[in-house]
């Protein structure tokens, strides 16, 4: 084999892995419609689902180091799409402080004992939901992840795919 070839085979087997690692860690999370979120944000801002748009809904905790790594991206991405994130299990002065530093935008919904994110069935964190047009999940990521691995799914989630 060729050394084309060999790292074609590499980066192929390293694609499997990651998506059998997500499909592990994302196999109770919820389908179909998602769950309804409050209509209240924990920082003025109202979450908007707008018909007819894709929606990142994230899952994110103060404490999860992985989590305010990712927050990077999930604001990143509000720049081209709607984003709401849920803190979960996570202390409301705590929320607002990492929100106010990094100057969120997007609306961060607050879930202290994880009723919202039992609904969508989040297992770790962080998690991220990529909801269609018609408010259907289409693409779950946990772990972390990148702004163009969320873009992609967004885009591939306005498509219908």
């Amino acid at each position: 084999m060729n050394r084309l070839g060999k790292t074609a085979l590499e980066l192929f087997a390293a694609v499997a892995l990651v998506a059998a690692g997500n499909a592990y860690l994302a196999r109770d999370a919820a389908g179909g419609r998602a769950p309804p979120l409050p209509a209240a944000a924990l920082n003025g801002h109202t979450p908007q689902m707008p018909a007819g748009r894709p929606v990142l809904v994230d899952f994110f905790a103060t404490w999860c180091p992985i989590c305010r790594l990712d927050q990077a991206a999930a604001q990143a991405v509000a720049r081209h799409a709607p984003v709401v994130v849920v803190a979960t299990q996570s202390p409301i002065p705590a929320v607002r402080a990492f929100a106010r530093r990094h100057h969120w935008r997007t609306p961060v919904v607050f879930d202290p004992d994880g009723r919202i994110a039992r609904r969508y069935g989040v297992r770790v964190l962080p998690m991220a939901f990529i909801l269609g047009p018609r408010g259907h999940i289409r693409f779950v990521v946990a772990g972390y992840t990148t702004e163009a691995g969320l873009l992609g799914r967004l885009w591939l989630a306005r498509l219908g795919v």
